[in-house]
């Protein structure tokens, strides 16, 4: 997965995390037939220990490196970084987002992010 290589390229250099926000399609709300077909069911999570059960699922299935954190109950990061259902950010050390993607999956383009990892990196 492209995200793990940029990940391990870039890791000594920055921090990295994937947040874990709301679920996007579930079974409890709009369902979409990928879903269904990959047997990827799973019902809103109302708190947060079923949230990170569900960031742990999504951990292992789709084999993520970086480390994971959760947004809250009331979805805070989702709505204030207009994060779903993805999107790609690069924050600088003094807390400006520098870099987002389009809303994926259609903008979630790991290369434009790469570059701008790059760009930073460099100084």
């Amino acid at each position: 997965m492209r995200v793990n290589e940029i990940y391990r390229e870039f890791r000594e250099q920055m921090d990295f995390y994937i947040v874990y926000i709301q679920e996007i399609h579930p079974t409890d709300g709009w369902q979409v037939p990928a879903n269904e077909r990959d047997e990827v069911l799973f019902t809103q999570p109302t708190n947060a220990d079923e949230r990170a059960e569900m960031a742990g699922v999504c951990m292992l299935n789709l084999k993520f490196e970086m480390p994971m954190l959760l947004d809250n109950m009331e979805n805070e990061v989702d709505l204030k970084y207009a994060a779903l259902p993805e999107r790609l950010y690069l924050v600088d050390a003094l807390g400006r987002v520098v870099y987002r993607s389009r809303m994926g999956p259609w903008g979630f383009d790991t290369e434009e992010w790469r570059a701008a990892i790059e760009g930073l990196a460099a100084g």
